[in-house]
């Protein structure tokens, strides 16, 4: 388990981040459709189930973060390692059912990953629900130093 330090917010228009990653020397890491399931509990916890669809083809992950559907820019959260689970649903089952986990919502979109140094950005196109969000995390004086220049795409 580690803690994640993140700037993520919805915003109106990806393509400001998009070109903000590609002036500055970020790295184009990865574009893929992902659908994400979400489970809660009444411990203020999200299990996640994560379909990813890439050309190489379709991997399935498990992994559990604290929940935070705060208006907070900076969102600071416990999150789990993931567990691949491609060739073993039963275990999802078992764990939802186990840790009393209900269905909550699924997501669908497709994400850009970029990343310099220790800053990453999760660029997300959602589908379902139609709307865009972007994250900016890693250490914290890095991602503090990248939020003051791009802050005024989130408005």
């Amino acid at each position: 388990m580690y803690e994640e330090y993140e700037y993520s917010s919805e915003v109106s228009d990806i393509k400001p981040f998009i070109k903000y990653c590609e002036d500055n020397g970020y790295k184009k890491e990865s574009e893929f459709n992902q659908i994400r399931t979400l489970y809660k509990n009444n411990d203020k916890l999200l299990a996640r189930v994560t379909t990813y669809e890439t050309d190489s083809g379709k991997k399935v992950f498990f992994d559990l973060k604290d929940e935070n559907e705060s208006e907070d820019v900076l969102k600071v959260s416990r999150e789990s390692g993931k567990i691949d689970v491609t060739d073993n649903p039963e275990f999802v089952n078992s764990m939802m059912s186990m840790l009393k986990f209900d269905f909550y919502k699924e997501l669908t979109r497709k994400r850009y990953v970029y990343t310099k140094d220790d800053v990453k950005f999760e660029i997300d196109d959602y589908i379902n629900p139609n709307m865009n969000v972007v994250g900016i995390e890693g250490k914290k004086e890095n991602v503090d130093e990248v939020y003051k220049t791009v802050k005024k795409y989130f408005s």
